[in-house]
C-alpha cells in the first residue's frame, strides 16, 4: 500500500510511504522497535513505533507553532486506532463530507477508511502526546469478532467497503485505557516474550476500547446534560487527577460541580464511562505504578508511595495495587 501526504506549506512533511500489504514483519524476526524525529525551526516531532506481524503501533510526541493541515492519500484500505494524550487532532474525508473523525484531548476514535483521501489538521500544541495503532484487516477481523452491537456494526462497514467510524463517534480515554497504553510503551521484556506482552496489552485494549463504545452506546441516559453540567464534570476530573493524594467526600464533590449527588455520579459515568470511585482508585493506582516504576530512584519506601496515591495504611495500598495489577508493590523492590 502507498500512503501519500502533502503538506503545501511545509514540503518537508510531505513523503511517500511504501508499505507492504497486511504490516508483516521480515521473515525471521518477531516484533521490530524504531525511533526517529523530524524538527525544524517551528516545529517537533519524535515517534517511537512497534512493529509486530499485522499490527504498527507509533507514539508520537509533537509540538507545532501553528495549525497544521495536510492532505493524505493511499491506495489501499486504511484502519486505525486512534488516541489523543494531550493534543488533539482530526480528519476529514475529501469524498463524503459528512465523514469525520475528531479526537479532541482525552479521546480516542477507531475507523476504517477503504482509501484515505482527506485532510488531517492538527492544531498548535506543545509536547503533545498520540497513539496511532495501524491495523491490518486480517488481524483486526480475526480478533474482532461480531458481537457487540457496536463492534458488529463496525464489522459490516468493513466488509461492505464503505468509511466506518466505531460508534460514530469518538470516546473518552478511561484510566483503564490510560493504564494500558502506558503498559504498552513501556514494556519490561525482550524477543518472543516482548511479542507476546504486546499482543496481549493490543487485544486487552481493543477489548476495553469495544466495552467503552458499547457501554456508552447501551446505558440509559437519565439526566440530561448542560453544556456547563459537562463543564463542571471535566474540571472535577481534572481536579481528581491532579491530586491522587486527596481524599474527597461524595458531598465536597457534590459542592465543587454544584450538581446533585445522584446527577452528578450518573453525569460521570455517562460522561467518561467509569463511576467517580473506579477513577478515583484506578487513577491512583496508575500514579502508584509510575512511581514504582519510573521514579524510584527518589529511594521512597512503600509506604511513602502509598501516603503519595492517598492511602494512609500500607495493608490497605498493597491490597489494591495486588487487586489491579497482580502482584504486591514490593515485587518491584525484588526487581
Amino acid at each position: 500500500m502507498k500512503i501519500e501526504v502533502i503538506n503545501k506549506k511545509r514540503k518537508e512533511l510531505s513523503g511517500v510511504m511504501e508499505i507492504p500489504d497486511g504490516y508483516p514483519v521480515p521473515e525471521g524476526r518477531q516484533i521490530m522497535e524504531s525511533q526517529d524525529y523530524r524538527k525544524g525551526k517551528e516545529f517537533y516531532e519524535e515517534r517511537k513505533c512497534i512493529h509486530l506481524d499485522g499490527v504498527n503501533i507509533n507514539f508520537f510526541k509533537k509540538s507545532w507553532a501553528h495549525q497544521q493541515e495536510v492532505s493524505v492519500r493511499s491506495d489501499g484500505p486504511y484502519i486505525q486506532m486512534h488516541f489523543e494524550l494531550s493534543g488533539g487532532a482530526a480528519y476529514y474525508h475529501h469524498n463524503d463530507t459528512q465523514f469525520t473523525v475528531p479526537t479532541a484531548q482525552g479521546e480516542f476514535s477507531m475507523f476504517y477508511m477503504p482509501q484515505l483521501d482527506g485532510t488531517l489538521i492538527d492544531p498548535p500544541c506543545s509536547n503533545a502526546t498520540s497513539l496511532e495503532i495501524e491495523l491490518s484487516r486480517a488481524w483486526l477481523l480475526e480478533h474482532i469478532g461480531h458481537s457487540p452491537v457496536t463492534a458488529s456494526d463496525f464489522v459490516k462497514g468493513i466488509t461492505s467497503s464503505r468509511p466506518t467510524l466505531l460508534g460514530g463517534k469518538s470516546y473518552s480515554i478511561t484510566p483503564f485505557i490510560s493504564h494500558t497504553i502506558n503498559s504498552l510503551r513501556n514494556c519490561p521484556y525482550t524477543g518472543n516474550i516482548q511479542r507476546l506482552y504486546t499482543e496481549g496489552k493490543l487485544l486487552e485494549l481493543l477489548a476495553l476500547q469495544l466495552q467503552q463504545a458499547d457501554t456508552t452506546e447501551t446505558m440509559p441516559r437519565r439526566h440530561v446534560l448542560t453544556k456547563q453540567d459537562v463543564e463542571r464534570l471535566h474540571f472535577l476530573k481534572e481536579k481528581i487527577t491532579a491530586d491522587p493524594s486527596k481524599s474527597y467526600t461524595i458531598q465536597e464533590l457534590s459542592y465543587l460541580t454544584f450538581m446533585n449527588r445522584t446527577k452528578m455520579q450518573a453525569g460521570f459515568r455517562e460522561l467518561f464511562g467509569c463511576t467517580i470511585h473506579q477513577f478515583i482508585v484506578e487513577n491512583r493506582m496508575t500514579e502508584a505504578y509510575r512511581l514504582l516504576t519510573d521514579d524510584y530512584s527518589n529511594h521512597w519506601n512503600i509506604s511513602e508511595i502509598a501516603r503519595r496515591v492517598g492511602y494512609r495504611y500500607y495493608n490497605h495500598f498493597s491490597i489494591a495495587f495486588k487487586k489491579r495489577f497482580g502482584v504486591p508493590p514490593s515485587w518491584f523492590l525484588k526487581k
